[in-house]
């Protein structure tokens, strides 16, 4: 990924930084006493280490150790598996105070406006609280239990948020800022629960090439837990976290998340982004649209009061931290780069390296404003192709031809904007070679392939290589330090078993990772050692 030189026979590393990239013999001869050879097999290439620019890290290990059911079948029979798999875990933690899990699925249930009810809950959890959250984040399946002990007894107007109700009696679903009722209650994780997630979660990141990324969603406690961490040397993944800002709170907490940002940032871990959500997501109808969602006069919910959030924006930027912003709707988007360009226009141009994640739909003249203002496109390619979400969420409450302007990805790109790329796991995988392979082809991952969803908004594997590598070091503001495989830059790389540039397109997304490494240093490996590998007499 480096311009000048986009591919090279050998690459030498030394005190953690690449010393050397060009033919194999001159990297041959820098191999030192006590360094280590490795020499590829047929077919495997090195590759810079892989960014995912929006992810939930920590998130994502917490679930990990409580109950996922995002292993259970996608289909008619999603609910009954999900409800088996909660009955059995509950059965086996009896100590647990609350039954708390995550990945349930709208298309599992029937009532697809108001979601699944504290009744079906109850029915399998009647001696504690139980929150599920869904497969996207951003709702809530509680039981009764934990509708009393959140005391949500009545159906009542939730600023930014929506309780479901049925007869005027509160249904199971909570939907956005409602879901925080239910928070307040819970236990918090102790940071040992945070430590194992921490560890178990960078670990399967590096499984699949990650080096750097962005969490893309912290509070203070999470916080801590990266920078114990990385005060520690635990931490072999270089993470920047965006900490969340609170649209209830005034925009004078810009201070608050800049010293902390300054007294926490260590080794591998810096705070220096913040976290605003704008809207919520389509399937719930929470998504801020320009126009009305179909057959109703409802546009979804912005959360934040636009003056608040240019106030708000003004100030970190002049604190010189990075806004990280999630915007699904067109309205949400507008709403961004709206108090984006304010900033700019009160403190003048800034290499703080803003950026807008998820855009699924945005208006065609918000498209070059990307570009005019600076601002980064941070895109998810996984979502890109039809599936029964498409067809029974989004298609069903913005219609077929909002439908087909979701994701304008080469539309963005055209207008010379810069892009970097996400997973938003645990939402979805986070394989980058999956993401890019989808993105590239806009079609499913798995049979039945059908038609390119969209064709038009495809991109080369190429530019998709580089929103995950130049483009993710970019948008975290280290692409001098790492992001392509240059003399000087970390030794930040990846061995992976075929070229995802040259095999056939549907064959990205199974490629396999064999190594990666971080500054050097050894972080993943692949069952047996592959290649030949020698070692110096002292065997360091």
């Amino acid at each position: 990924m480096e311009a000048s030189r986009p591919h090279a026979q050998g690459l030498a590393v030394a005190g953690g930084k690449i010393a050397f990239v060009g033919n194999a013999a001159s990297a041959q001869k820098r191999l030192r006493p006590g360094g280590r050879r490795i020499v590829l097999e047929p077919g495997q290439v090195v590759i810079p280490g892989l960014v995912d620019a929006h992810v939930h890290l920590l998130d994502a290990g917490l679930m990990r150790q409580r109950l996922p059911l995002d292993v259970a079948p996608r289909g008619p029979d999603g609910k009954a598996d999900a409800l088996e798999m909660i009955a059995d875990y509950s059965e086996k933690h009896p100590e647990l105070e609350w039954v708390i899990g995550s990945g349930w699925s709208l298309l599992w249930f029937d009532d697809k406006e108001r979601g699944p009810s504290a009744a079906e809950l109850d029915a399998v959890v009647a001696d504690r609280p139980a929150v599920f959250y869904d497969d996207n984040g951003h709702s809530a399946w509680v039981n009764s239990l934990a509708l009393e002990a959140a005391r949500i007894f009545t159906c009542r107007d939730i600023p930014r948020g929506r309780i479901e109700c049925k007869d005027n009696k509160p249904w199971g679903t909570l939907r956005e800022a409602a879901v925080d009722l239910v928070e307040k209650v819970l236990p918090p994780p102790t940071e040992e629960q945070w430590r194992a997630g921490l560890l178990d979660a960078q670990t399967y990141l590096h499984s699949l090439g990650i080096t750097m990324l962005q969490d893309a969603n912290v509070n203070p406690s999470m916080v801590e837990a990266y920078h114990k961490a990385a005060s520690k040397g635990e931490l072999t993944m270089k993470v920047v976290a965006a900490q969340i800002a609170d649209p209830s709170m005034p925009a004078s907490q810009a201070d608050e998340l800049a010293q902390r940002r300054d007294e926490t940032s260590t080794g591998r871990f810096s705070a220096s982004a913040v976290k605003i959500f704008i809207d919520g997501v389509l399937e719930s109808q929470t998504a801020a649209l320009l126009e009305p969602y179909g057959g109703t006069d409802e546009s979804g919910i912005l959360t934040w009061n636009s003056a608040v959030l240019a106030d708000l924006v003004r100030r970190l930027d002049r604190h010189g931290l990075q806004v990280h912003m999630h915007a699904i709707g067109d309205r949400a988007v507008r709403a961004g780069l709206d108090a984006l360009a304010a900033a700019r226009l009160a403190n003048g141009p800034s290499d703080n390296r803003h950026h807008i994640a998820h855009l699924q739909l945005v208006a065609p003249a918000d498209l070059p404003r990307f570009r005019e203002l600076g601002v980064i496109a941070n895109v998810q390619p996984f979502w890109m192709f039809p599936d029964r979400w498409f067809e029974e969420n989004a298609e069903a409450v913005i219609g077929p031809e909002r439908a087909r302007q979701l994701y304008p990805l080469r539309s963005i790109v055209r207008t010379g904007a810069r892009i970097a790329a996400g997973s938003d796991w645990f939402v979805s995988s986070p394989n980058p070679f999956l993401a890019i392979q989808v993105g590239t082809t806009r079609v499913s991952p798995d049979p039945p392939v059908g038609d390119p969803w969209i064709p038009g908004e495809r991109v080369s594997r190429k530019t998709l290589l580089a929103a995950y590598t130049t483009g993710g070091a970019y948008v975290n503001r280290r692409e001098h330090e790492t992001g392509s495989l240059e003399v000087g830059k970390a030794a930040d790389f990846v061995i992976v078993d075929r070229n995802p540039l040259t095999v056939p397109v549907r064959r990205i997304g199974g490629t396999q990772v064999l190594k990666t490494f971080v500054d050097g240093e050894e972080v993943y490996a692949a069952g047996p050692a592959t290649g030949a590998t020698s070692r110096g007499p002292d065997n360091r």
